[in-house]
């Protein structure tokens, strides 16, 4: 049985709160606890993804002090003291649904370069991922302006290193889903996230072969 038991209406809603100290609270007590939960359901599973233990990481926000954040999320990575620094996946909550990435961050450190060589090394085939909802491609890593994968050709790619290459920016790779879908309300979540982890999974092996032949 899995503790996490779905988001409500009311967890997406909390996004629609403006003043940020009210959303900041409600994003605390109503939506990170469910994040915690299903961050310890999911992290066994993606230990059998990885080949690796996986460390359920909540966002803070702690250093947001006027605007609230749009999205909140539990990230995953290998390191037990953190995630912004290593190539991870993420499961987060926004105003209009649930999403699921394999994301590095501007500061990524050795994983970013590893990532970059891995893109250079398999081109297009590098974005040869299959899941039943549509993948989308992010220019960083916020999840924002996402171009589906299936239009990604041998010329994108790149674009696609150089934009990854820049210190102010990311990389993510992932999948959306509406509010309105049962799954996001109910533990099913878990299994559907698992499942997404696992199609996107090939970008975060080849970034960590290419981290330990670098």
């Amino acid at each position: 049985m899995y503790q996490f038991s779905g988001f409500s209406k009311p967890d997406f809603d909390v996004f629609l709160i403006p003043e940020f100290h009210v959303r900041m609270s409600a994003l605390r007590t109503t939506v990170r606890p469910k994040l915690a939960m299903l961050g310890d359901d999911l992290a066994p599973l993606l230990a059998e993804v990885t080949g690796h233990a996986m460390y359920p990481h909540t966002a803070s926000h702690a250093r947001r002090r006027v605007n609230p954040p749009d999205d909140t999320w539990v990230a995953f990575s290998r390191s037990e003291r953190g995630y912004k620094r290593y190539a991870h996946f993420e499961v987060g909550i926004f105003l209009d649904g649930v999403f699921v990435r394999f994301s590095i961050k501007p500061e990524g450190g050795d994983d970013k370069q590893a990532l970059l060589q891995y893109l250079a090394g398999h081109q297009a085939k590098a974005f040869d991922l299959k899941d039943a909802a549509p993948i989308y491609y992010y220019a960083n890593d916020h999840g924002i302006n996402g171009r589906d994968i299936r239009s990604l050709t041998v010329e994108n790619i790149p674009a696609i290193i150089q934009k990854a290459s820049l210190k102010t920016h990311g990389f993510s790779v992932g999948m959306v889903f509406d509010r309105d879908q049962a799954v996001v309300r109910s533990a099913e979540l878990v299994t559907r996230a698992h499942n997404a982890i696992r199609h996107l999974a090939p970008l975060y092996v080849g970034t960590m072969a290419a981290q330990v032949q670098s």
